[in-house]
């Protein structure tokens, strides 16, 4: 933390001007983190403002209740002084990793800085913002507000509150700590709804995300002795369904709800998408050095890549991978 916070203050010092940005697909917990960091950035008397390179999923429109977040297009009005810039990545390790984005602004802005919790970071713990035992981002940039002093507003509040909730899986993923309750008690003194807000993110689906969650089932495949869930996300089943692509992906969930699944494979592909993988497990089962040997990252019990293979073949490559846990 003393480490990170250091990092931050040199980097703030260095620069006035920012763009904030978090990973393509976004999530709750960067769209949350995005919208509490750039609140302190303007109390801190900095100019911000947000970009992403995919819309925000219709389930975290709430998080952003003054339309802060910037999509990026490519006749995107970018300030005249775009080169005074310098960049904070959320919520991934990578700057690439951001999207579309990155492309245009990459060559542009004078340096990037990186706050999350993911493994894989290691070679930015010297100058960036790296806390891999850290429950979320919103975690961490709820300690780096209160490092600065800052009480967020009701706005942020709930922002952070939304992020915690689905990147700890309300609450119980294993990086849940004492802190996250901490945090997580202090936001609801500020005014965090818990039930308006679990209510937005799990009870706030549309019929159209129903049916794909029926396709995708559909699709499952069950290995390894009843051990391991394989399902598949394709671009014709978004198509049939009119479903968003998002709202797919957190379907990776559902198996390990079933006594005896210890792990669940999702094989996605969004409309004109990269071929993806996401990995979620239990227990002892760590996936991340696998996803990081495939230029991807994210936790012990939860990671994920991208495939440059076929769906079939990336279908054959996870699984022989997995296969190392149940031989």
């Amino acid at each position: 933390m003393k480490l990170g916070i250091k990092n931050l203050n040199d980097f703030l010092s260095k620069y006035e001007k920012f763009i904030i940005s978090t990973h393509e697909s976004p999530d709750g917990d960067g769209l949350g983190a995005e919208i509490a960091f750039n609140e302190l950035l303007h109390k801190l008397g900095k100019t911000a403002f947000i970009l992403n390179s995919d819309p925000i999923p219709d389930k975290f429109h709430f998080i952003d209740v003054e339309n802060e977040i910037n999509i990026y297009k490519k006749d995107f009005n970018f300030p005249d002084d775009l080169r005074e810039y310098a960049v904070f990545v959320l919520d991934t390790n990578n700057f690439d990793n951001i999207g579309a984005a990155y492309h245009y602004i990459k060559d542009k802005v004078k340096e990037v800085f990186v706050i999350d919790h993911h493994e894989g970071g290691k070679d930015r713990l010297e100058d960036c913002f790296i806390k891999a035992e850290a429950s979320s981002a919103c975690e961490i940039i709820y300690g780096i507000l209160k490092y600065f002093k800052h009480e967020p507003s009701l706005k942020a509040a709930q922002a952070l509150y939304a992020g915690i909730l689905f990147d700890t899986g309300s609450f119980r993923y294993p990086k849940t700590s004492p802190e996250t309750f901490k945090t997580i008690a202090e936001l609801v003194k500020i005014g965090a709804n818990p039930f308006n807000i679990y209510e937005k993110i799990y009870e706030s689906n549309s019929l159209a995300s129903f049916e794909l969650r029926a396709k995708m089932l559909a699709s499952m495949e069950i290995h390894f002795n009843r051990k391991l869930i394989l399902m598949k996300l394709t671009p014709d089943m978004l198509k049939e369904t009119g479903a968003p692509f998002t709202e797919g992906e957190l379907n990776i969930n559902l198996p390990l709800t079933i006594e005896g699944i210890v792990a669940s494979v999702l094989v996605k592909q969004d409309i004109n998408g990269p071929l993806k993988v996401s990995m979620r497990t239990k227990g002892d089962y760590d996936v991340v050095e696998f996803a990081m040997s495939r230029g991807g990252g994210g936790h012990k019990n939860a990671a994920g890549y991208k495939s440059t293979q076929s769906l079939e073949e990336t279908c054959k490559e996870v699984l022989l991978e997995m296969s190392k846990f149940f031989n």
